[in-house]
């Protein structure tokens, strides 16, 4: 095989097999799926994240959020809603403290929470980070 061959072949495997990284401000587009308990840490973004929230049993649904403690909720808007697996809105909040919290009644099958916002004035990154609290009665 002649070098040019093999140079090509070099640098088609090494395309291939590198890692792909994501641009600054890229958004995973797959839902995230929530459970029961206290999120990871997200980070806040001004585009929409969805994430998906299996439900087994009838009963009443209760997401909130909370953000780190170490970070000020007084310039953290954030806003989120719940829909059906119709894409129905079925509640909704907003809140300039960093906070949301959702109340709602729900039978067995499959919700999405939507959740976006922004850190005002902002210049720390951690100052957009929140989790999310699931619980059911």
């Amino acid at each position: 095989m002649n070098r040019g061959i093999q140079a090509l072949t070099l640098a088609l495997a090494v395309a291939i097999t590198a890692p792909v990284f994501a641009a600054p401000g890229h958004q995973d587009t797959t839902n995230k799926i929530l459970q029961e308990g206290i999120s990871s840490s997200q980070q806040l973004s001004s585009t929409s994240v969805r994430y998906q929230v299996p439900v087994d049993r009838a009963g009443k649904l209760y997401l909130s959020s909370e953000h780190l403690a170490s970070d000020s909720g007084q310039s953290m808007v954030i806003e989120a809603a719940l829909y059906n697996s119709a894409d129905q809105l079925l509640a909704s909040d907003t809140d300039n403290s960093g906070h949301f919290m959702i109340t709602e009644d729900v039978t067995p099958g499959q919700y999405y929470l939507e959740i976006k916002g922004s850190a005002l004035g902002s210049v720390n990154e951690s100052n957009s980070r929140y989790n999310i609290h699931m619980g059911f009665e």
